[in-house]
C-alpha cells in the first residue's frame, strides 16, 4: 500500500487543517448566512436577468461552502462509534428541519396523520426559508457521516477507482432508468426532500448555469471518497476543488441536452476525484487483469439491466 505524501513534508497545515472543527462550524454558517441574505434578497430583483444573476452567484458560493464542510467533516478524528452516533443525531436533526420527510417517513409506516401534525408545527415554527437551508445542513452532515462509516470499509486508497467507476454506472442507471427515475416520476416530492437545493431558484425564462440541487448520494459518496484520501496521505484538498469545478461545469449538459430530465452528479464526482489522485492509483499487473475482467463482467450486468429496465 502506497503511504506517499501528496504534500511536501515542509508545507505548514492550514487553520482549516489544524482544526477541523472550528472550520466545519465556520463553513456551515457560511452557508447558512449566505443562503438566507440571497433568499431574502430574491422577491427584491428588479429583472428576471438579475434573478438569474443572483441565483449564479449565491449557488457558486453555497456550492463551494458546502463542498468545505464536507471536508471539514471528513477530517474530524473520531471513532467507529462516535461517526455512527453523529450520524444517528444528524439524521434526527435533518427529519426535524425537513418536516416534510416526517409526512413521506409516516405515509410508508402507514400513520400519516401523526406524522403530519409534527411536521405542521416544526413547519410554522421554521419558516418556509428555515426548514430549506437548514434541511439542507442537516441533509449535507448527515450524508457525511453515513459516507465516513462506509469508507472504513475500503482499506487501501487506490480501491477507490473500482468503487467510482462501479458506483458511477449505477448512479447513471437509478437516474435515468431506474428507482431515482421511478420515484422523481411518481413521488417528486422524495426526490425534492432528499436533496439539497440551491438557495435561490433561477427564473424559467433566464437559465443559470449553476446546479440546482445536489442529491444525498452525491454528499455521501464525496464525503466517502475524501474519507479515504485523508486515511491513504492521498490528495482530499485537490480532491475537493477538482469536484468543485466539474460541478460547475456540469449545467453544461442542460444547455446541450435541455430535455434531460437529471443529471446523475457521481460520475463527475468520480472523475474529479479519480483525476486528483491518478498517481496514487497503481495496481499490480494480477490486479489489473482482475479490474479488466470485472470490468467486463460489470459492463454485461450494465447491458442487460439497461435492456430491461428500457422494455
Amino acid at each position: 500500500m502506497t503511504t506517499a505524501t501528496a504534500e511536501p513534508a515542509t508545507r505548514t497545515p492550514r487553520w482549516s487543517e489544524r482544526r477541523p472543527g472550528p472550520a466545519a462550524a465556520a463553513y456551515a454558517g457560511g452557508y447558512l448566512v449566505l443562503a438566507f441574505g440571497a433568499a431574502g434578497l430574491a422577491p427584491r430583483m428588479p429583472s428576471a436577468a438579475a434573478l438569474a444573476i443572483l441565483a449564479t452567484a449565491a449557488g457558486v458560493a453555497t456550492l463551494a461552502l458546502s463542498l468545505l464542510l464536507v471536508l471539514s467533516l471528513c477530517r474530524l478524528r473520531l471513532a467507529p462509534r462516535a461517526e455512527f452516533a453523529w450520524m444517528l443525531a444528524m439524521g434526527l436533526l435533518f427529519c426535524l428541519a425537513r418536516p416534510s420527510v416526517l409526512v413521506i417517513i409516516g405515509r410508508w409506516l402507514g400513520g400519516p396523520e401523526p406524522a403530519a401534525r409534527v411536521a405542521a408545527v416544526l413547519s410554522l415554527a421554521l419558516g418556509s426559508h428555515g426548514q430549506h437551508l437548514l434541511g439542507n445542513a442537516a441533509l449535507i452532515m448527515w450524508a457525511v457521516f453515513l459516507g465516513r462509516l462506509v469508507a472504513r470499509v475500503i482499506r487501501e486508497g487506490k480501491l477507490i477507482l473500482p468503487v467510482a467507476v462501479v458506483a458511477s454506472v449505477a448512479d447513471v442507471i437509478t437516474v435515468y432508468w431506474g428507482l431515482v427515475a421511478r420515484v422523481a416520476e411518481t413521488a417528486p416530492e422524495v426526490v425534492e426532500a432528499f436533496s439539497a437545493a440551491a438557495p435561490v431558484a433561477p427564473p424559467p425564462e433566464v437559465p443559470a448555469p449553476v446546479l440546482t440541487a445536489i442529491g444525498i448520494g452525491d454528499f455521501l459518496f464525496l464525503a466517502m471518497f475524501l474519507a479515504v484520501t485523508l486515511r491513504h496521505a492521498m490528495r482530499p484538498a485537490a480532491s475537493l476543488w477538482a469536484t468543485f469545478g466539474l460541478l460547475l461545469l456540469a449545467p453544461a449538459a442542460f444547455l446541450l441536452w435541455p430535455d434531460l430530465p437529471g443529471l446523475p452528479g457521481l460520475p463527475f464526482i468520480s472523475a474529479a476525484v479519480l483525476a486528483a489522485n491518478w498517481r496514487h492509483l497503481a495496481f499490480t499487473g494480477s490486479e489489473k487483469r482482475a479490474l479488466v475482467v470485472a470490468g467486463v463482467l460489470v459492463a454485461a450486468v450494465v447491458l442487460a439491466v439497461v435492456v430491461l429496465l428500457a422494455r
